[in-house]
């Protein structure tokens, strides 16, 4: 079996995590930083599930702590969207998820990393 591809849109703020934070979790991570999560589009969401990821996290800071003011709500929007444009075409909506870290916090986010993985691998058993 392949490893699970796991893509991370992550803040800078919200991500001092390195590939061996992840070294624990059997899944080939792919991490991109934004600088600030609100700038993450839903076609940056979409293109990384079409470019071969089988999850897709978007990690914002935790509300009342992003620098950017509103950056992380507007994050969970376009996160939502994504959700229901996966719905409309028949794909698992579930395939993307966001979280909120504290920021500069690698072990939040690996922490959701991992859940991504087991959540996805539950949806894999069950199909």
């Amino acid at each position: 079996m392949d490893k699970i591809k796991i893509t991370i849109l992550c803040c800078h703020y919200t991500n001092e995590a390195t590939e061996e934070d992840f070294a624990d979790i059997p899944a080939e991570i792919e991490l991109k930083r934004y600088p600030c999560s609100g700038r993450i589009e839903v076609v940056d969401i979409l293109k990384a599930l079409e470019q071969g990821a089988e999850a897709v996290l978007v990690a914002g800071c935790e509300n009342g702590t992003c620098h950017n003011r509103t950056g992380s709500t507007r994050a969970e929007k376009k996160v939502e969207l994504a959700r229901e444009i996966l719905s409309e075409i028949d794909m698992d909506p579930q395939k993307v998820n966001m979280t909120f870290v504290p920021r500069l916090d690698s072990g939040a986010l690996v922490a959701a990393v991992k859940e991504t993985f087991e959540k996805l691998l539950r949806i894999k058993e069950a199909a």
